[in-house]
């Protein structure tokens, strides 16, 4: 994390804030204002507070880490679009037949040598202290009706009961206690499907969540991979060099080079309500029942940087974070949907409340065969607004071309209402998890009309 500090100061994408400021509402505020800005940067806090607790923190506050594109690109280590490029060129590897094409083969096969994450025996760099409660940790609170801190950059790794399966989540983590965290992790993901294995056996569960580190690691942590992958074989890919992982106590693998690491277990007997917590929405989230994890240990490095996001109306943060995931994850959604020629999650939608689709149209209905395909394949089920327009449409981004373009083509007969699962963040359904849905055929008149 501070060679990352390092390369974003080099390139001028940090501001270093001596002032003293409060985790209460202070932080966070000054980093929502930033983050809206064209140029806003990454913002360093160096003397954090907590007035009302009379605490000083030993460590710093790193905001706004992908504060752009370029920071982003860093975190990569290369263009997001070249990530992208590649994987689209593994999904068309054809049998090689000629020599010239069989080197080519085997040197994509070598290139992927790196994709495992590795398991080292070595103890990590986190276990330099151990802190003796959260209320050594700067946890942040954004908004004034939050029901407490909340961490919101949290690496939460888990493993299925068997131990075969590994998963990497980013969950935001409400303080319940000096060593409680709520674990507001959704019905749909693999962590809950985890948790509900252990529940069934009777165990606890091992939970141990990393802040800091390398940053791609947060990246991939909000990757939409298919269930049973495990998000850091992401991280190998990109980076072209292994995850290097050393174990807990409680038997989960995190990334030896982790700022700060919390150990525990989820108790599969005790559920308490989490939130309300001021979301991506604009609206709180109103309190639910989630489980509780129990801390047993909380190590840190003597120089870690504590990381944190703010949740709120975009744009902010996860705007670059999401653009990253939209590129890297085409090719993939392409392979499901082969007629999908691009497609645009606008921040203001809040990413997969609104999908913006342009699709080669082959065939009458088309567009409406491709929304089920969007509405069955992983996050992209959580879509509530599919609008398919032709390849001859403008750019998916020039909402000024774009929109006049889609006006011109609506028709209420092209309309299609249904019925899905939904983000559980979703306010805008009476119920939780599952709701409405619509998509909108905005294709070719004369082709649907033959």
């Amino acid at each position: 994390m501070r060679e990352f500090i390092e390369l974003l100061e080099k390139n001028d994408l940090l501001t270093v804030i001596e002032q003293e400021l409060d985790t209460e509402l202070e932080i966070a505020h000054l980093a929502y204002i930033e983050a809206k800005k064209k140029d806003g940067k990454a913002l360093l806090f160096t003397n954090v507070v907590n007035k009302k607790e009379k605490v000083k923190y030993n460590f710093p506050v790193l905001m706004n880490t992908f504060c752009s594109q370029k920071a982003l690109n860093l975190a990569f280590t290369r263009d997001y679009e070249e990530v992208a490029a590649e994987i689209s060129s593994l999904l068309k590897m054809h049998i090689p037949t000629s020599f010239s094409a069989k080197l080519d083969f085997f040197k994509k096969l070598l290139s992927l040598k790196s994709v495992p994450p590795k398991r080292l025996k070595k103890k990590g760099e986190f276990e330099y202290q151990s802190l003796s409660s959260l209320k050594e940790l700067p946890i942040l609170k954004t908004w004034e009706d939050d029901a407490d801190k909340f961490i919101t950059m949290g690496q939460v790794y888990t493993q299925s009961l068997d131990k075969t399966q590994n998963n990497l989540g980013m969950y935001r983590l409400q303080v319940k206690s000096d060593n409680e965290l709520l674990m507001h992790w959704q019905i749909h993901k693999d962590a809950t499907h985890f948790y509900h294995e252990y529940k069934k056996a009777g165990q606890k569960m091992p939970v141990s969540i990393a802040i800091g580190g390398d940053p791609l690691y947060i990246w991939c942590s909000q990757a939409p991979l298919p269930k049973g992958i495990f998000e850091l074989l992401l991280y190998g890919f990109i980076k072209k060099e292994n995850a290097n992982l050393v174990q807990c106590q409680n038997g989960i693998f995190v990334p030896y080079n982790s700022d700060i690491v919390i150990e525990g277990f989820v108790d599969i007997d005790e559920m308490a309500l989490e939130g309300p917590f001021g979301d991506h929405t604009g609206f709180y989230t109103p309190k639910e029942p989630f489980p509780v994890m129990k801390i047993t240990s909380i190590k840190a490095k003597k120089d870690a940087i504590y990381q944190a996001t703010v949740v709120g109306k975009p744009p902010l943060e996860d705007k670059i974070m999401a653009l990253g995931t939209e590129r890297v994850f085409l090719p993939l959604l392409q392979t499901s949907a082969p007629d999908l020629l691009d497609y645009n999650m606008p921040e203001n939608g809040v990413f997969h409340n609104l999908i913006l689709a342009k699709i080669n149209t082959n065939y009458p209905a088309q567009a409406q065969q491709l929304m089920h395909a969007f509405w069955g394949v992983g996050q992209m089920s959580f879509v509530k607004h599919a609008i398919f327009v032709d390849k001859d449409a403008p750019n998916l981004k020039d909402y000024d071309k774009l929109i006049p373009y889609m006006l011109n083509r609506f028709d209420t007969k092209k309309l299609l209402i249904s019925e899905g699962i939904c983000d559980q963040l979703d306010h805008a359904s009476p119920n939780s998890c599952y709701g409405g849905k619509a998509g909108l055929d905005l294709t070719d008149e004369n082709l649907n009309q033959r």
